[in-house]
């Protein structure tokens, strides 16, 4: 479950940071209030030197999921950058957003075998609690790559609702993922007719064949 825990883990950041933005904002309006009211003037200081960030140019899976796709499922999406890490290798993920932070979506390939990524939704859906999920159900999808299977969850700490879509392609196992914000669970649709499947059907031949 390791491509599909980051990915909750990313999503969950992503409002995390939307969060703390808002309250920074909030504090530092609230003490331009006070220091106005006392009328005493903030000391002055040096800015805090802003680290440059390096990114790098989109995946080339954002030529499969393209803008265009994205917005089927995500109407106001955004091409999230990808940043380029310290040590080692950015992620090879096309990954968008909502502008709000309501939403993401991104499609990557499984970093282990498909065997092992339905092991471990089934085992999620047995121990749903220690991974902070609620909700989760199994599906199996046809019509779909040479097997596929559809994990739809409740992330009970972000409050999201997520649904994977992982299939086999022949050489590959992919991971297109949605995930909303929402107040509580809700009743995924079924297999065949979740418009994350729909999506997934969409761009199977156009995927890359190679690693």
């Amino acid at each position: 479950m390791m491509v599909r825990r980051s990915l909750r883990a990313a999503a969950a950041g992503s409002l995390a940071a939307l969060a703390l933005g808002l309250l920074a904002g909030c504090d530092s309006s609230t003490h331009a209030t006070a220091s106005a009211t006392a009328g005493t003037s903030a000391p002055a200081t040096s800015p805090s030197p802003t680290p440059s960030v390096k990114t790098l140019p989109p995946s080339e899976l954002c030529t499969v999921l393209t803008t265009g796709v994205a917005r089927t499922l995500v109407p106001t999406a955004r091409l999230t950058a990808r940043v380029q890490p310290n040590k080692g290798t950015a992620p090879d993920v096309c990954d968008y957003s909502a502008p709000d932070g309501t939403a993401t979506l991104s499609l990557t390939p499984a970093t282990r075998t498909y065997a092992a990524e339905l092991s471990a939704a089934h085992d999620l859906s047995a121990h749903p609690a220690a991974a902070g999920m609620s909700k989760v159900l199994v599906d199996p999808v046809s019509g779909l790559g040479t097997q596929a299977f559809r994990e739809t969850a409740y992330q009970t700490q972000a409050r999201q609702s997520i649904t994977f879509v992982v299939w086999n392609a022949g050489t590959r196992s992919w991971v297109l993922t949605l995930a909303k914000t929402s107040a509580t669970p809700t009743t995924p649709p079924t297999a065949t007719n979740d418009p994350v499947v729909k999506v997934a059907r969409t761009l199977t031949a156009k995927l890359p064949t190679k690693k």
